[in-house]
């Protein structure tokens, strides 16, 4: 049968408690018994050497022990009659009071301080329990006070049942009272976990939205912790996931639609498949080969799977071999590239062939808002970490479009894709770095990223 967390946990807990009560009544039984056992020899063996003197002076008097069941007589009336002025029997507190057997030197019992009462079968280990009375140095009988033999011992049963029955009353209220504590603590462990198993059902059900509640610093909590920030990064992958197919649908749409009108003109004898034609062609095929490739970087930089090959990058040599890369596509359309490098090294941990696309895309985008007649600069400085900037002479941004130039998709002044900043600012925040813009209108913009010096 299937038990719940909550009910394993209290059975758990019943048991240990169980046998931890158990384990407390046994032993504490034993050491009562031994306690008691102890107390009582001990007792007993005192008034037996307190006493022993007086039937050894008694033997010395008599020649024997004739008529010692007078002296038997003496001692048992002490609990009630004060003491002689000359005592034959030493004063004793009540406590001590006992019963005695009085043995000779053969180990016969010839004397018992109660009278009337069932004589005693001793063994011979009970007789050797006896105090030796020693008269000139011979041992002429013993003294056993009959509380010191196993076989009285018994007879206190009764008292060590009812300390028995009270530790057990004890052990049953302690595991009531565990049992009470062990629910409430079962129920505080199970709850965190139900409140997991629900949330993950949930989840799993496809609501990213589901969260668990975080109590203190235990394991429990950590785990929750744990559990919440993976659920932040399945919501964030799942989000990750239906961005890209939008971005897919997005920037894919019109450079099909143009293929697929061309080809259409191409197939219905509407267009004549000249040079021109198919070089036309050719081009949106590479734009769709630039939006894929684009699509890809920026899917992996989100999802932070983006592979970087980190080298110490010169920065310098990197903004020269750009420039030269460039500067056809500027003097097609007439505008200067100039380059400001400081006198410093300034050398970046980094991916030089990222770092080389961040590059060609501030300058793709500054030509392509550049006029002819213009100009772009490219700036590196060197002042606590490594700046690049790249300033046009163009149109400039407005204000209101300037705080979402980075934003995917977004098309500031008929740019052709969306993407190129926003890969930019993915590739220069993998590297450990910012990116900012400023622009006036009619003054052109600069566009800069600083990235942690080597």
């Amino acid at each position: 049968m299937k038990r719940s967390l909550r009910t394993r946990l209290m059975l758990n807990f019943l048991i240990a408690i169980l046998v931890t009560a158990v384990v407390v009544v046994v032993l504490a039984d034993l050491i009562t018994l031994n306690q008691i056992t102890y107390m009582v020899t001990f007792a007993g063996q005192r008034t037996a050497r307190l006493l022993a003197p007086t039937f050894a002076e008694y033997y010395l008097q008599h020649g024997g022990w004739q008529g010692v069941e007078q002296l038997m007589i003496r001692y048992r009336q002490a609990l009630d009659v004060p003491p002689p002025p000359r005592p034959m029997m030493p004063h004793l507190r009540p406590e001590t009071h006992e019963r005695l057997l009085l043995l000779d030197a053969q180990g016969n019992q010839i004397a018992d301080s109660v009278l009337q009462h069932p004589a005693l079968v001793l063994s011979a280990e009970d007789k050797e329990k006896g105090f030796p009375i020693v008269v000139q140095g011979h041992e002429v009988g013993r003294l056993i006070v009959v509380s010191t033999l196993p076989e009285v011992q018994r007879e206190r049963s009764l008292m060590l049942r009812q300390i028995r029955r009270w530790m057990i009353l004890a052990g049953g209220v302690a595991m009531l009272a565990g049992l009470i504590v062990s629910a409430m603590q079962a129920q505080q462990i199970a709850a965190p976990v139900r409140a997991l198993s629900r949330a993950a059902r949930r989840i799993a059900a496809g609501d990213f939205s589901q969260r668990v509640p975080v109590r203190g610093e235990d394991e429990l909590a950590e785990m929750a912790r744990a559990f919440n920030a993976m659920v932040e990064q399945l919501a964030q992958q799942q989000t990750l996931r239906h961005q890209a197919m939008s971005d897919v649908a997005h920037e894919l749409r019109t450079p099909l639609s143009v293929l697929q009108i061309e080809l259409e003109s191409l197939e219905d004898g509407l267009t004549q498949p000249t040079a021109e034609t198919l070089a036309g062609l050719k081009a949106e095929v590479e734009h769709l080969g630039r939006l894929v490739e684009d699509l890809r970087v920026l899917a992996l930089s989100e999802a932070g799977e983006l592979p970087l090959t980190r080298e110490r990058v010169d920065l310098a040599s990197l903004v020269d071999g750009v420039l030269r890369r460039m500067q056809g596509a500027a003097a097609e359309k007439h505008v200067s590239l100039a380059a400001q490098v400081t006198d410093k090294p300034v050398e970046v941990w980094g991916d030089a062939q990222r770092l080389t696309q961040v590059l060609l895309n501030l300058l793709s985008n500054a030509l392509r808002h550049t006029p002819s007649g213009g100009a772009i600069t490219v700036t590196v400085q060197r002042d606590g970490e490594a700046r690049v900037s790249v300033r046009d002479t163009g149109e400039g941004i407005a204000p209101e479009v300037l705080p979402h130039i980075f934003e995917r998709h977004y098309r500031p002044q008929g740019s052709d894709s969306g993407l190129g900043l926003s890969i930019a600012q993915h590739l220069i925040r993998a590297h450990g770095g910012r990116i900012w813009a400023e622009s006036r209108l009619g003054e052109g913009s600069t566009f800069t990223f600083a990235l942690p010096l080597a």
